[in-house]
């Protein structure tokens, strides 16, 4: 007799969900699909996800102990002094998000350690069944023959026309990336066959590494590569009733900060108490360094066995060089101001940088979900909401995804449309200084979530076209 598992995928990109399906339907894990979809949202989403770039993987299930792969950027050993600093390629850029303008710094001094090839390298060791080469697959077929890009990702790249602008090298690869345009990239269809037939010491101390450390005017050094590994942590865990939450822990600080919100909140659901918790984490919040940057994606995945697998990647917005004959950016998280508090260049060396990004699992008794958000600093006060939807309320996962947001910070109250009257009476009191928003917005975050145990199922945020699947594989 056929034998049937039920498996889900939230992504950012449909392409990406596909690449997950692929797997799953060939027979791979959840772990395993995860990293054919990481891979191909280098193809369908590369402003926001880059092998230059860094991130978190949340994995549980019921042969794997939950745990928490961090592969974010490491801070350079070099030091910037008064003497070399003026030497150095990093500069000022506007990303023009439409109502209002953010400055970034680009170029090669902005990069940090990349941490995403240690990462794949790490997890597909530690947790896959398929060959590397098998999960790389999808991508570099539709690196090779093209993806259509879609207006959220037109949108983004109209976001950070700048840092495509800066080099003809990042204005060739990206002539082509407009809205209806099926898009190629050949390089990266190579780098990502030759990483998926290679290990850690293939990017971190060959040839690759060698090219990126003689770039000039930069930061980074060999020894910065050559010491870089993906850690492994426990996650931090909370536990609400019969439910366990398990997010990103210290160093980063998006986790803590949700974890302190749903301990505020306690068992109420009101209005008053969500917003007395977003203000209880922003009086918490030590400085802007546990901000993350904005160009970031989420994919979430269950299989058939129970598997959960939860990833956040990010690239920050690009550094504006692309990896020489590799299709990609290097990352700008040493440009970005939201996570440079002390100033640009006054890191501790060789420090793992601090995030706000969360991918986490919640294990009930009957249900389980894997979900996450990019976001920036809105990412703990989105994953707080659509969190305590599900846990607090037993709400269906679209309604808790889809449910209207706000945003508390800095002393200012950012409010989606859908709240009742009563409701916004109740917060225009608790905080005078407020926006309305007239429509849903990225601004608020793009939960990408799947649920697995007595209901299978998967929900894309529609604020950042997000896109979910549930199906069947019959074997």
């Amino acid at each position: 007799m056929p034998q049937s598992s039920t498996y889900a995928i939230a992504a950012g990109h449909p392409q990406t969900v596909a690449a997950a399906e692929e797997i799953l339907q060939a027979g791979g894990q959840a772990f395993d699909a995860i990293l054919a979809a990481m891979m191909m949202s280098f193809v369908a989403e590369p402003l926001l996800a880059s092998p230059g770039g860094g991130g978190f993987l949340m994995v549980a299930g019921p042969q794997q102990r939950p745990q928490l792969l961090d592969f974010f950027s490491d801070t350079p050993l070099q030091q910037v002094t008064d003497d070399n600093r003026d030497g150095l390629d990093f500069y000022p850029i506007m990303g023009d998000f439409g109502t209002r303008r953010q400055e970034f710094h680009i170029g090669h001094a902005s990069a940090a350690v990349p941490g995403v090839p240690a990462g794949i390298f790490r997890a597909h060791e530690k947790l896959c069944s398929l060959p590397l080469s098998v999960l790389a697959a999808p991508a570099i077929r539709a690196a090779r023959t093209g993806v259509m890009v879609n207006q959220q990702q037109a949108f983004v790249a109209m976001i950070l026309k700048p840092i495509i602008d800066a080099t003809p090298a990042a204005q060739q690869v990206f002539a082509d990336f407009q809205a209806g345009r099926e898009w190629l990239n050949l390089q990266l269809a190579d780098f990502l066959d030759t990483l998926s037939k290679a290990d850690h010491d293939w990017f971190y101390k060959g040839e690759l590494a060698e090219i990126l450390v003689q770039q000039p005017n930069g930061l980074l050094q060999q020894e910065d590569f050559a010491d870089y590994g993906c850690a492994v942590r426990d996650p931090l865990e909370l536990t609400l009733g019969d439910d366990r939450i398990l997010t990103n822990p210290e160093p980063s600080t998006g986790g803590r900060l949700i974890a302190e919100q749903l301990k505020r909140l306690k068992s109420r659901t009101d209005v008053e108490a969500v917003l007395e918790a977003m203000q209880h984490a922003d009086d918490l919040k030590r400085t802007p360094l546990t901000e993350v940057s904005r160009g970031t994606t989420h994919i979430s995945v269950t299989d058939g066995a129970g598997n959960l697998a939860s990833l956040t990647l990010s690239n920050g917005e690009g550094n504006g060089l692309m990896v020489p004959g590799c299709g990609f950016m290097m990352n700008n998280f040493l440009g970005e101001e939201d996570i440079n508090a002390n100033g640009f260049f006054n890191w501790q060396n060789r420090q793992r940088m601090s995030s706000m990004m969360a991918p986490t699992l919640i294990l009930g008794s009957d249900q389980q979900y894997a979900l996450g958000t990019g976001g920036s600093n809105r990412i703990k006060t989105a994953m707080f909401q659509v969190i305590s939807h599900l846990v607090n309320e037993q709400s269906q996962l679209k309604h808790a995804v889809e449910a209207p947001r706000m945003h508390f910070e800095n002393g200012h109250l950012d409010i989606e449309p859908g709240f009742s009257p009563a409701d916004l009476v109740t917060l225009q009191k608790a905080a005078p200084i407020h926006s309305l928003w007239h429509n849903h917005n990225l601004y608020f975050g793009g939960v990408n979530a799947v649920q697995c145990g007595t209901t299978t199922t998967a929900v894309g945020d529609f604020r950042r076209h997000g896109c979910g699947l549930a199906g069947v594989r019959t074997y």
